[in-house]
């Protein structure tokens, strides 16, 4: 009988420390690819106070992230609204991602740079295959529908990543 490739006893690498901390910083890319400011708006969101910086600490922020996210949510939907792989949107989705997984590794005193770059990373691998995702389901389901579906997986992503 063959034996399993993992007994049982070995950690897992979501219980390791660098391996969660990019983890989560990937899980904020990937949303922040799909929703530019879901990523950082969760991360201001449901950050403690004291890991962010001062200005992110203002009583304003954390409304001001939710707003910035409802709006997304909202111009996403509309006609005029370009691409995320346009040079413009996909920059916007990387900064965004980039800060959201700087900061998160920065509240778990983790490697910020390389935390970032994962981010960075992830948002752009999410951009693209949600974008070509999202364009073949609108061949089958109602656009609107797909993109709905879109913000709701973006936002759970995004949750997700915060709470590793």
């Amino acid at each position: 009988m063959p034996r399993p490739w993992y007994d049982g006893g070995m950690t897992s690498c979501a219980e390791l420390p660098i391996a969660r901390g990019f983890l989560s910083s990937a899980l904020l890319g990937v949303a922040s690819g799909m929703r530019s400011t879901t990523g950082l708006a969760a991360v201001i969101a449901q950050s403690d106070a004291e890991e962010l910086p001062a200005v992110l600490r203002h009583p304003a922020a954390t409304p001001a992230a939710g707003l910035a996210v409802a709006v997304e949510l909202v111009l996403d939907k509309m006609p005029f609204t370009g691409s995320r792989l346009e040079p413009a949107g996909l920059a916007g989705r990387l900064v965004f991602a980039g800060a959201a997984g700087a900061l998160a590794a920065r509240g778990k005193a983790r490697a910020v740079v390389p935390a970032a770059l994962v981010a960075i990373a992830a948002a752009a691998l999410s951009a693209k295959v949600a974008h070509d995702l999202r364009a073949r389901l609108a061949e089958h389901f109602p656009d609107r529908a797909v993109a709905l579906v879109e913000d709701l997986a973006a936002i759970g992503i995004a949750t997700a990543g915060c709470r590793l």
